[in-house]
Order: C-alpha cells, then sequence, then structure tokens
C-alpha cells in the first residue's frame, strides 16, 4: 500500500502552526501536540523497528524528557500531517525531506507511527516523497520515529 499525501491547504498559516518551544520541542498550534526536534536516529544514532521506537518513548518517559513522562510515537495523521511540499529540510543523507526547518536537519526520512493491521504491519511515512506505506513492524531498514506528545489542559 502506498497513498500520496497532499500539501497542507493553507501554507500561508504554517509559520505561525509550528513554534520553538525550547531547546528540545517544537509546539504544533493548529494540532496541539509537542513534538521532538530531533528523531529516534538522531537521539540514539540508532536504526529502530516499530517496537524499538515504543520503547524507546517508554524510556524517555522513565526520565522525563523535557520534563514530561507522554511521549509516544505518532499516528499516521498526526505524521502525515508535518508533510508539506512547500518545506524544505535535509534528512541524514543530504537529500530533501519536507517538514517544518524548526526540525533538525539530519532526520531519517522514513517515520514509524503507532498505526497497524493485522499485528505485523505498521505505517511509515515518507517525508521525501509524501507517501504512507506499509511495513513489517520488526523491519529495521532506516528505522526512525519522531516522538509526541498531546498538550494537556494543565500545560497551557
Amino acid at each position: 500500500m502506498s497513498e500520496e499525501i497532499t500539501e497542507q491547504e493553507n501554507p500561508e498559516q504554517e509559520s505561525e502552526r509550528f513554534v520553538d518551544g525550547d531547546s528540545d520541542t517544537i509546539i504544533d498550534t493548529a494540532k496541539r501536540l509537542v513534538w521532538l526536534k530531533q528523531d529516534t536516529w538522531q537521539m540514539s544514532k540508532k536504526w529502530m523497528n516499530q517496537r524499538q521506537t515504543k520503547e524507546f518513548a517508554v524510556s524517555l518517559n522513565r526520565k522525563r524528557f523535557a520534563g514530561f513522562s507522554n511521549w509516544r510515537i505518532p499516528t499516521a495523521e498526526e505524521a502525515k500531517s508535518l508533510f508539506d511540499k512547500k518545506l524544505q529540510n535535509k534528512d541524514n543523507m543530504g537529500q530533501e525531506i519536507y517538514i517544518p526547518t524548526l526540525f533538525e536537519p539530519g532526520c531519517g526520512f522514513l517515520c514509524w507511527t503507532s498505526d497497524v493491521r493485522h499485528n505485523i504491519q505498521g505505517v511509515r511515512i515518507s517525508f521525501r516523497k509524501g507517501v504512507m506505506m506499509y511495513d513489517d513492524i520488526f523491519r529495521i531498514s532506516r528505522g526512525t520515529t519522531r516522538l509526541v506528545r498531546n498538550i494537556d489542559k494543565k500545560d497551557d
């Protein structure tokens, strides 16, 4: 399965949508999410399968990374909301990816999500081509994710 991701509907509002949270985070004001600026590959220097990215989130939660303990891997819809062909960044191979420039360049271009079908196929988003694809959740091949958390009322 491969599905094209459409561009954001209001690109002129994109610069207002993503704002710096602190040295480690970016706030998505439209979706009320907080994203880590670095993906799991940038943070660990290891490629991971989907299960390992979940375990990585658990380890950051134990440490209360950036002051919080509710980091998780994004849903497919959340991850694909980062893709916008009008935005340009660079992945770890120096190639163009289309996510906000507030995210640190040098990340992986394939992003694991929490979406799974048949208990074995996870959804990955390509920030190079803007497609979603299914892949074996135990496959490590250039596996990474960008951890996210919801903004709670008490965080406002």
